[in-house]
């Protein structure tokens, strides 16, 4: 019984630890990407899928063989000098190739020039390439060096044609032929991280057996070593790819992931300096890496400093419990216990606390400062007219104190959104400290928890003691710790490594088709900006080779038109037959919500804020502060509402109504487009729904105003089904090329108070299109927007 359990675990062992299939020291083998496609057949640079170098040198019977080049994704350059009895070459070359039908087809083309001793001048040639890959274990290729040349002599134009079958994991067989002469047999064997290639010259040429053995130096090198049919080793190859191998580690350690910063949807740079936060999708790219890493045994995530919103904790802790499901442990550890901390955390085996934090568990609140009484001692008035009692994003501006129709929808999102919250937090520690998930369980747990709320200050200790951490270590110590929790192991002052977030592409060798999806962020406020490079970006999706198109909505919403702009131009994505999924994250409110609604489907984060289906416009009138300054405005116009957008006078009642009709308009429009969306009459959403109303996402979705709950991978899912794409096929995500755009400044903190100046400034830049505007000289900013 042992000696069987020692056979699988040694089978095991060597199944999970093989490199991926590469071989770099094996241009030859026209069905192969070996050598970056830098050499050999031109259509292996784009089957590669990884930029990188390759430098290579053989000797055998007196000739020298160097080659030298590096490649991108699509494109190649390499040189060779060839040196021997009677011969004397160089040759360089440029590569181009391409992949067509979701990789399963290759095309490369290859200029090259040749100068020899044996002729005068430089000989021209352009040699063609095909990769074809019909299933994940045949791919079959065919090259043609000189289909076309230009030189003094006659060159001859030379065939390759080749296939190779892989047979599992672990062994692989490729037949080659050129010329229909010279016919050769490679056998290969990936096993315990390194790769075995065994050359068989059958029939025809001058070839010689010849052994090469090739093993990963890191993630990012490749070595080979080649053996001829003199057992001497006379040459070798290293390479390098900056797509990562997460396959090449094997001795597992204890990881550190920090997250220490603001992580958001997508990167926040402040002018040419370091970033100021950490973008979702450089975390969840991290994630895959580990995902298929055999040295991630012992995962720390480290929310030192940690901010992000739900919904990116949402996303987080979706990873986190994907690491489980593969036997990782996950360990989470933290400074400042917070909601969105505890969110990120939830499903991490052990959650270790600094021992000095402190639990921030006091429920939802906000101060929300009101200035009319301001505004009236400065003598300036704030005009704004709406459609819809609960659109109070102007009140401040309006009024000297919340609405009762504010208060009331306000009070009830925060309910429901602090309910969610304990739901989800008492999920995620009922893997460990609380027992069973049945209803009367979770609502005397929820009650449980609820209370903690009333306590003003909650220290780590606390925590403990209430199941929310389960120890309190110092960050160094929580290696130490892992390993003896999980394991049994006591190593005293175990070390961690530390990987950060990351753009790096896994480096991935098998053959498998992938789909191509795009991906658009709409992140922060919208505006003409962000409107003028999403648009741009749009106009490319039909071009793309895209099966779906998901769109990320992190937003309050901004300008209505550049709303309807970027929602029609999503309508013009999905009349292409391209499916459309929307995929709300923190929030997709007011424009937000009317771009999601282009989407054939609608997904939200349970704990997203939903809706403010509504419109406000209007302008700030600073005649009486311009008044009590001394300053006097002259009026010239040629028509009575010419000046209409100036800011030192007033609305006159014709142009409110005016006003009041355009934005009428605009909300019976926007009704529409959420009904279309949704099936739900627009005399329903208007008494239920709209008005400018938030909700939560999972009261959303029980409102029919989102299709389902959930995260990015959902959406991705969600699509893939519509596309009609099997679940298991490979999702390449094309990142649109859209940067996060201004956000609207925090009022809602006592603490933090704007001067006179930059409440006028946040005013200002409410809005976007031209249709009501402030003075255009001044500002170039209209004052016509959603919220």
């Amino acid at each position: 019984m042992n000696k069987i359990s020692i056979r699988i675990s040694c089978f095991i062992l060597i199944f999970i630890s093989i490199s991926f299939a590469y071989l770099p020291g094996e241009s030859g083998f026209v069905s192969l990407e070996n050598e970056h496609g830098i050499f050999g057949n031109p259509a292996g640079s784009a089957a590669l899928d990884s930029k990188g170098a390759l430098i290579g040198y053989d000797y055998d019977d007196g000739i020298k063989d160097f080659r030298i080049g590096g490649n991108l994704e699509n494109w190649a350059a390499g040189f060779q000098y060839i040196q021997g009895p009677h011969l004397d070459l160089s040759k360089w070359s440029l590569s181009h190739s391409n992949d067509y039908f979701s990789r399963y087809v290759f095309v490369g083309e290859r200029l090259t020039a040749l100068r020899s001793a044996d002729f005068r001048g430089t000989a021209w040639g352009l040699d063609l390439g095909l990769m074809i890959r019909p299933f994940s274990f045949l791919s079959l290729g065919y090259s043609c060096d000189n289909a076309l040349y230009l030189a003094k002599e006659k060159v001859k134009r030379v065939q390759n044609a080749g296939a190779t079958i892989r047979l599992g994991p672990l062994f692989s067989v490729s037949y080659n032929v050129e010329d229909f002469e010279k016919h050769r047999l490679l056998l290969e064997l990936n096993v315990y991280n390194s790769h075995w290639g065994f050359k068989i010259p059958l029939h025809g040429g001058d070839d010689e057996y010849r052994l090469t053995f090739a093993t990963t130096l890191g993630g990012y090198n490749n070595a080979a070593i080649h053996v001829y049919d003199d057992f001497i080793p006379k040459g070798g190859v290293w390479s390098f790819h900056s797509a990562r191998n997460p396959r090449a580690s094997l001795s597992p350690s204890v990881i550190r992931v920090p997250l220490t910063s603001k992580v958001s949807e997508v990167d926040d740079n402040f002018l040419f300096f370091k970033k100021n936060s950490i973008s979702i999708w450089e975390v969840r790219n991290l994630f895959e890496h580990l995902l298929l890493d055999p040295a991630a045994g012992v995962v720390i995530l480290d929310f030192a400093g940690y901010k992000g919103d739900f919904a990116v904790s949402s996303e987080i802790d979706f990873y986190v419990m994907k690491l489980r499901s593969r036997g990782t442990k996950v360990v989470s550890y933290v400074d400042d216990i917070r909601p969105a901390t505890l969110i990120a955390a939830a499903n991490s085996n052990r959650v270790v606390a600094q021992p000095s934090a402190h639990l921030n568990w006091r429920g939802f609140g906000a101060n929300t400062l009101y200035y009319k009484n301001l505004f009236d001692k400065l003598g300036v008035r704030v005009e704004f007219l709406h459609h819809g009692k609960y659109k109070a994003a102007v009140e401040p501006y309006t009024l000297d104190s919340m609405s009762v129709e504010a208060r009331e929808n306000i009070t009830e999102m925060y309910s429901h959104l602090w309910k969610n919250l304990e739901r989800y937090i008492i999920a995620g520690k009922s893997l460990r400290n609380f027992t069973g998930l049945n209803e009367s369980k979770l609502q005397e747990n929820q009650a449980r928890l609820d209370s903690l709320a009333n306590v003003p200050m909650v220290t780590a200790k606390s925590a403990k003691k209430w199941g929310l951490v389960d120890t309190l270590l110092y960050l160094d110590q929580v290696p130490t710790y892992a390993l003896k929790t999980f394991f049994n192991v006591e190593i005293p002052n175990m070390m961690y490594d530390t990987w950060n977030p990351t753009d790096k592409k896994i480096f991935k060798d098998d053959w498998k088709p992938r789909k191509k999806m795009a991906l658009l962020n709409i992140d922060g406020t919208i505006d003409s900006k962000m409107e003028k490079k999403v648009l741009e970006s749009l106009r490319r999706v039909p071009y793309m080779g895209v099966q779906a198109l998901i769109v990320r909505i992190s937003s309050p919403g901004g300008s209505a038109m550049a709303s309807e702009n970027i929602w029609s131009a999503i309508q013009f994505v999905k009349s292409q037959g391209i499916p459309v999924v929307s995929s709300i994250g923190a929030m997709g409110a007011s424009g937000g919500y009317f771009i999601a609604c282009a989407a054939d489907q609608i997904i939200a984060d349970p704990m997203s804020i939903v809706g403010s289906i509504g419109i406000y416009g209007g302008k700030i009138d600073v005649s009486g502060l311009l008044s009590k300054i001394g300053v006097k405005p002259q009026r010239i116009a040629t028509h009575e509402y010419s000046d209409a957008e100036s800011f030192v006078r007033p609305w006159s009642d014709s142009e409110k109504e005016a006003l009041q009709e355009y934005m009428d308009d605009f909300y019976d429009r926007f009704l529409n487009v959420v009904s279309q969306a949704t099936k739900i009459s627009p005399q329903e959403l208007d008494s239920l729904y709209a008005g400018g109303r938030v909700f939560t996402g999972l009261d959303a979705v029980n409102y029919k105003l989102v299709h389902y709950t959930g995260g990015i991978k959902d959406a991705i899912n969600l699509a893939k089904k519509m596309a009609d794409i099997n679940l298991n096929t490979e999702i390449e995500l094309m990142m649109l090329d859209n940067k996060k755009s201004m956000n609207i400044p925090s009022l809602n903190h006592a603490a933090s108070i704007p001067n006179v100046a930059e409440i006028l400034e946040y005013v200002y830049e409410l809005n976007e299109p031209k249709v009501w505007a402030v003075d255009p000289i001044l500002y170039e900013k209209s004052l016509m927007d959603l919220e």
